[in-house]
């Protein structure tokens, strides 16, 4: 077995709204029902353009075994950042400068312009653009 590509990156939340709408403004993420809903849980998935369900987010509630042990918000220490292909890097410069949130640009690297910031969790995102 070996693995062909990343299918989706799951976030523990205690603001399933904020980060939900944070994917929303900032990636331009389609939210949609979570499995973990059935379950009576707090969760959404986020889509892509193509309808690809690409973020899990879970609502942390006291007792739920996904967080034991994990605070929303702390350190992410071992996971540094979740980095996405993006296009539209101008438009994405003025909708994070819109919503008021702090961003880093990087330009050069690797071919890439890059642009950083952090969800409500303390999740850094990076975005790539290539070719603009």
């Amino acid at each position: 077995m070996a693995a062909s590509g990343l299918d989706h990156i799951n976030i523990l939340t205690n603001d399933l709204e904020a980060t939900a709408a944070f994917y929303e403004q900032v990636l331009q993420l389609t939210r949609g029902k979570s499995p973990v809903q059935v379950r009576g849980l707090d969760g959404a998935w986020m889509f892509d353009p193509s309808g690809n369900p690409i973020i899990h987010l879970v609502g942390n509630a006291p007792g739920l075994s996904l967080a034991a042990g994990r605070t929303p918000g702390q350190s992410t220490n071992a996971v540094h950042h979740v980095a996405f292909r993006c296009s539209g890097f101008t438009e994405t410069q003025e909708r994070l400068t819109a919503l008021g949130l702090e961003y880093r640009v990087n330009d050069g690297m690797y071919g890439l312009r890059q642009i950083m910031v952090q969800d409500p969790n303390a999740v850094t995102v990076e975005m790539n653009f290539t070719g603009e």
